[in-house]
């Protein structure tokens, strides 16, 4: 219910503010005034309005399919504006502040003077426009691949592992995406591949083509998951199905030896998810259960969070992903105070934890200072 209210305000209170903001104090006409604020309305509350359709008229067509990008976009663009109106009003303010303080009341940097705000926002919204293009491209292109070097004396030979993670794919993911997305990885040559949840975010029959191409993924020993959060919100039971179709090993407290590497791995459900759902608490024990103590030890964890209370749990190294880096800045600051672990290595009650940005996106197909990655582990003696 906190959610669903939560949803309601948060748009509610960013459209007035962003309305207020750009069109309040303006020299536009009333009725481009209502148009302007509409727009901003319609952007805001975008995702929540998509949603509600695709519940309502139960249509998978391009025309719609089409309709939710550019709605999704619009919300990215507003994010966006909003975020560099907040940031020059506030050194605007200050700046004006301090004016006052010494006594040189500047009407020319007064941000009520209306033809100075004019031609502020206007070069707000050029700048907007254009942050908005880069993100898209950020967010569209292939991933970065990202080598990460571990050395450890329980390996006897080096280990090439690759993680996956939040590819959040929906019906609007270009089949052709997914299928370069294996190629990437494959070209790797990973002995093992592991994937650390949020690969779905749709239902699984709208999405099957894309899901068909994930069949492709090569690694000698095995590509193994563990489940996040919005498996669960688009059927848990229908994902591990097809996971088990596509040969993707499911590790839902459950742990196992991969073949002759003297690597233990084991899986947990999503943090958030087990917190709320009884049926899906994480059991450590289980997880571990057979485990030896020279083994290299692998977690498989879509929130990192789970490492502060590790501290009975000898792991070596927590695969995690889950919060994007942030996606787009500067969300990164409200993701970074609903989890400290946002992105890169953390070394957490002696464990070396990895937060990976993630290969997908949630929302708007953008991406701005996160960029999207698949993360190569290199284990070596």
């Amino acid at each position: 219910m906190f959610f669903y209210v939560a949803a309601l305000i948060v748009p509610l209170a960013c459209t007035v503010i962003t309305i207020k903001t750009l069109v309040g104090y303006s020299s536009l006409k009333p009725l481009s005034k209502v148009i302007v604020s509409l727009l901003i309305a319609v952007s805001w509350f975008a995702p929540a309005i998509i949603g509600l359709l695709r519940m309502l008229i139960q249509t998978d067509s391009t025309e719609f399919n089409i309709i939710s990008y550019v709605g999704f976009t619009m919300f990215g663009f507003v994010f966006i504006l909003f975020s560099l109106l907040l940031m020059r009003d506030i050194v605007w303010y200050a700046i004006y502040g301090v004016s006052r303080l010494i006594n040189m009341d500047i009407w020319a940097i007064n941000p009520k003077n209306i033809s100075v705000l004019g031609r502020a926002n206007a070069i707000v919204l050029f700048l907007a426009v254009c942050i908005t293009g880069y993100a898209l491209y950020e967010g569209t292109k292939a991933p970065e691949v990202k080598t990460i070097t571990i050395h450890s004396s329980l390996v006897e030979r080096e280990i090439r592992i690759v993680q996956l993670t939040d590819l959040h794919i929906t019906r609007l993911t270009p089949v052709s995406k997914v299928q370069h997305l294996v190629y990437q990885i494959n070209a790797l040559n990973p002995d093992i591949i592991f994937l650390t949840g949020d690969i779905i975010d749709d239902n699984t029959v709208k999405i099957e083509n894309q899901l068909d191409m994930l069949i492709g993924l090569s690694a000698p020993y095995g590509i193994y998951y563990s489940i996040g959060n919005h498996e669960f919100y688009h059927g848990i039971n229908s994902w591990s199905y097809k996971s088990r179709q596509l040969g993707f090993q499911t590790l839902f407290n459950r742990g196992m030896e991969i073949g002759n590497t003297n690597i233990f791995v084991s899986g947990i459900p999503d943090l958030h998810t087990a917190s709320a759902h009884e049926t899906f608490r994480i059991d450590f024990e289980r997880a571990l259960k057979g485990v030896d103590r020279d083994k290299f030890k692998i977690l498989l964890s879509h929130n990192a969070e789970v490492a502060d209370n590790l501290t009975g749990y000898n792991y070596n190294l927590i695969l995690s992903g889950h919060t994007h880096g942030g996606q787009i800045f500067p969300f990164h600051f409200l993701v970074k105070r609903a989890s400290p672990y946002l992105s890169g290595m953390y070394k957490i009650n002696g464990i070396d934890v990895y937060v990976s940005n993630g290969a997908g996106t949630w929302g708007p197909s953008m991406r701005l200072l996160a960029p999207s990655e698949i993360t190569l582990f290199i284990i070596k003696p």
